[in-house]
């Protein structure tokens, strides 16, 4: 997802990372076990005259399944999550989603919450498609 988000016009850097759970700076090990209750996420910095958050958050919903409910596997890190920093994104997101859901007819699984700290993933981690040859994490990601 990193990798698609780095390809966006506007899009100005990623970083990967763990956020929306109960522990401080947690290692990927940790998040595995479904104890912390962090999610996987990429956090993305944009620049908003080049590309809208509503875009943004369009693009999110193209790149991965947010139809498919994977909040429970490997104890919910790879549930489909869209964290916002100001009630205008929150309302963006929401309104997102329910446009999406009408065009599409489908049920979506994507939650929308307040941001939380952002713990940067280990470097290893960092830019894994460019670093592993196009390889990608999960298997419910697809590209445009």
């Amino acid at each position: 997802m990193e990798a698609d988000f780095l390809d966006t016009p506007g899009v100005v850097a990623t970083e990967v990372g763990y956020t929306g759970g109960r522990t401080s700076n947690p290692n990927y090990e940790q998040v595995c076990s479904g104890k912390t209750g962090h999610a996987e996420a990429v956090h993305v910095t944009y620049d908003p005259q080049k590309i809208s958050y509503k875009k943004l958050v369009e693009r999110f919903l193209r790149i991965h399944s947010p139809t498919y409910d994977n909040s429970h596997i490997r104890g919910g890190q790879y549930r489909s999550e869209i964290f916002y920093f100001t009630p205008e994104q929150a309302s963006t997101a929401r309104q997102v989603l329910s446009e999406q859901e009408k065009l599409t007819k489908n049920k979506y699984f994507t939650k929308v919450s307040q941001a939380v700290p952002f713990y940067r993933a280990e470097e290893y981690h960092q830019k894994y498609n460019q670093k592993n040859m196009g390889a990608f994490c999960g298997g419910w990601f697809k590209k445009k």
